[in-house]
């Protein structure tokens, strides 16, 4: 047995198709009788293929902000690790000892103001 080709394939649709259409539908008329039914379903499936081809776009919106949010939060890490590491006493005793500040040797006090 030989294995049919598109082309065949494609052949054998149409003229069944033809067929179905010149011994069922046409003796019949009853695309002509029934064209709000046809535009019905027509409707529909036009408005199943917007549908779709929405909910592809919000897939597709949906990944790209899962990516831009894995970024963010990396970046974010990165940022909160950085500022841990500057704002340790250490760090910023050397940064401001080129202005001339030193440790105090006095301990810091509270002022109290009364109303």
């Amino acid at each position: 047995m030989t294995k049919p080709t598109w082309k065949k394939l494609i052949h054998e649709l149409r003229s069944r198709t033809n067929e179905f259409y010149v011994n069922r539908l046409a003796p019949e008329n009853l695309l002509v009788t029934s064209w709000r039914l046809v535009l019905f379903i027509v409707v529909l499936a036009v408005l199943v293929v917007y549908s779709s081809h929405k909910v592809d776009q919000k897939v597709i919106r949906i990944n790209k902000l899962k990516v831009e949010l894995k970024d963010l939060r990396s970046r974010h890490i990165d940022m909160r690790t950085t500022l841990m590491t500057l704002s340790k006493t250490t760090n910023v005793a050397e940064e401001v000892k080129t202005n001339g500040l030193l440790y105090s040797s006095d301990a810091p006090y509270k002022i109290k103001i009364e109303d």
